[in-house]
């Protein structure tokens, strides 16, 4: 696909994926696969955009810092991650209550049936982790639930209720609910990110030579037939065309890099790259070459 009618400089949003169809093929499987082969819809789980409203809180972290929830993963924020997990539903986004969650539930105003509350600091929550926990407290006819780290409740229940004290916590998947609290884990959530954006464009015919020296952010969009070797860094709305070889050590930021280009050690941030171009240890910086 080429992109020739494509502005110069590439705006926020431009080019972007439409993460609310990175579903696996079964709801139901392993929730591993966030970035899964084909873009398919869920099934049956219509209901949940129609009666849920998702609210994310916006956690503090006292190793982090208090706006953790803006920090860069992959080319998004985390909290954005958590976000995707609730794309179709209204949502609602709140400062974080520390322990008085239930009394900042409580000042929502929806006409939703149920809550869904869960936190920025756990970017790994997946959709299908979602949809099971939604399916469980319908199918139980519950009122309040509390999840490893977020709360479901019947908005009719908050309403007549002064208080909710947590008891039982019911488990689910455990790697979305994984709490990013530490340089630690977000390091080690950040690999596994990385992971399953390589694995998603190998999957969709995209030749990589260099496995983990590959850096490809969330929104960054290749068609099938580039080849990338070891070393490039592929960072916010960034395209790359069909055919397009990326030799070794390039840098490349919201940047079009048309079908066929040939880029070599070079760095390119909003810039386009035309068609069948060589750009060789070279430096673009809102040019077109």
């Amino acid at each position: 696909m080429e992109k020739s009618d494509i502005d110069l400089l590439v705006c926020e949003n431009q080019i972007e994926f439409d993460y609310s169809l990175l579903e696996s093929k079964d709801i139901e499987e392993e929730a591993s696969m966030v970035l899964p082969e084909g873009f398919v819809t869920a099934k049956n789980h219509d209901w949940i955009d129609s009666e849920v409203l998702f609210v994310l809180v916006k956690a503090e972290s006292n190793n982090l810092g208090a706006t953790a929830y803006n920090l860069d993963l992959c080319g998004k924020a985390m909290m954005d991650w958590v976000l995707i997990a609730g794309n179709g539903c209204e949502q609602k986004i709140i400062a974080d209550p520390k322990e008085n969650v239930f009394h900042a539930v409580k000042q929502i105003e929806t006409e939703k049936q149920y809550i869904a509350v869960f936190y920025s600091d756990t970017p790994l929550m997946e959709k299908a982790t979602f949809y099971k926990v939604m399916d469980y407290f319908a199918k139980n006819n519950m009122n309040a639930l509390a999840l490893p780290r977020g709360y479901v409740f019947k908005t009719e229940f908050v309403r007549s209720s002064e208080n909710f004290v947590s008891g039982k916590i019911t488990p689910f998947d455990e790697k979305s609910f994984l709490r990013v609290d530490s340089a630690e884990v977000l390091s080690s959530v950040s690999k596994y990110l990385f992971d399953k954006i390589r694995n998603f464009h190998l999957r969709n015919g995209v030749i990589m030579y260099g496995g983990a020296t590959i850096f490809i952010d969330a929104d960054v969009e290749i068609e099938a037939g580039a080849i990338i070797y070891p070393n490039n860094i592929l960072r916010g709305q960034t395209y790359v065309g069909k055919n397009v070889i990326l030799e070794a050590n390039n840098i490349i930021s919201d940047s079009i890099i048309s079908d066929d280009a040939f880029i070599v050690s070079s760095f390119i941030d909003k810039s386009k790259v035309e068609k069948g171009k060589a750009v060789v240890f070279e430096k673009l910086i809102n040019s077109a070459d």
